[in-house]
């Protein structure tokens, strides 16, 4: 029997869960370029959305955000990447047995940094990146994504946010990567509103795509990463499944509700990852933070959304999809699945 889902009901759920770090095209549009590669048979297809997004599995985790080995296996690092060029996510592709799991393989290649979709979003932007940016962006990869956060960053900053947030009462000192973090994952989720509007239909895609992507995908997981993240891997990929079913059920919703619900969100992102920062309980900070913090991301998500529209969201992400496609042709990768 098909699992049943209540909007009202999924979007408060929804609450609870998409408060992850980001780091690239946000799921959105991740699905949407999962629907513009590879095979054409729905429970195939199905499987690769639910691969192309799941490379993100670990982002709820802020004790593993630095671990540099982890990232090599569900991103990697391109040729001019610093300690690049490295594509150990390769190994969810040679792990893969089965059609299912080819498809689950063939969305998760798509995302990486070393040649996927996420090396168009983080450093090197189609047709080409922007000119280098100004201190204190200096160090910043040309990448697509990085050049629309540098803008709602300047935008921000020009406004007073940073300096008003680092004042008492709240003295919020955030570094230059810290506040790229804020307006990268912020960036990402005003992509999806634009997905959506392109797409009207792709919260339920990723709902479905995740109710039924193959059981044993955990287990692929687990045949490919290195053995410490093992213990993890199993508890990690079903909380990942049921986040994104649950963002699915979101991005059904209207507009507001859903940059209502992603600004309450980010804002209690933001504090956990004060939280962690600072080591104390996230309860701690709540009463004093959201009544400042999540007006300040609902007025940058609706910036974010405006920004997107000027820089043509969607021809870069079409051109993205078209790119992605062609590496995956290159490498033998699509030919073997429709085999």
């Amino acid at each position: 029997m098909k699992k049943k889902f209540s909007l009202a009901a999924g979007v408060i759920t929804a609450l609870l869960v998409i408060s992850t770090a980001g780091y690239s095209w946000n799921y959105a549009t991740h699905a949407y370029i999962a629907g513009k590669i590879g095979t054409l048979m729905p429970i195939l297809k199905m499987n690769q959305v639910y691969g192309i997004m799941a490379p993100d599995i670990f982002n709820l985790d802020f004790s593993l955000m630095d671990d540099a080995v982890l990232r090599g296996y569900t991103h990697g690092v391109p040729l001019e990447g610093t300690g690049g060029p490295n594509q150990n996510f390769m190994a969810v592709w040679r792990n893969a047995d089965g059609p299912f799991q080819l498809a689950d393989a063939l969305g998760y290649l798509a995302h990486n940094d070393a040649w996927g979709a996420d090396y168009i979003a983080h450093w090197y932007a189609l047709p080409a990146p922007p000119p280098p940016f100004p201190p204190p962006y200096q160090n910043e990869h040309p990448g697509y994504i990085i050049a629309l956060a540098v803008q709602l960053d300047q935008i921000l900053d020009g406004a007073g946010v940073w300096t008003g947030l680092a004042a008492p009462p709240y003295k919020i000192e955030l570094s230059i990567d810290e506040r790229m973090m804020f307006t990268e994952n912020i960036i990402e989720y005003a992509g999806d509103i634009i997905i959506k509007r392109a797409d009207p239909g792709i919260g339920q895609k990723i709902m479905e795509a995740s109710m039924v992507r193959t059981p044993s995908f955990w287990a692929l997981l687990m045949r490919a990463f290195p053995r410490q993240y093992k213990p993890l891997m199993k508890a990690a990929e079903e909380a990942f499944q049921q986040s994104m079913i649950e963002y699915g059920v979101l991005l059904q919703a209207d507009e507001a509700t859903i940059i209502s619900v992603v600004s309450n969100q980010m804002a209690g992102f933001a504090i956990q990852y004060l939280a962690f920062k600072l080591g104390v309980d996230p309860a701690v900070l709540y009463p004093t933070y959201m009544p400042v913090l999540e007006p300040i991301v609902n007025q940058a998500m609706v910036i974010s959304i405006k920004i997107c529209e000027g820089a043509n969201y969607m021809k870069e992400v079409n051109a993205t999809a078209a790119y992605v496609a062609g590496q995956l042709q290159a490498r033998n990768i699509t030919s073997k699945l429709l085999r």
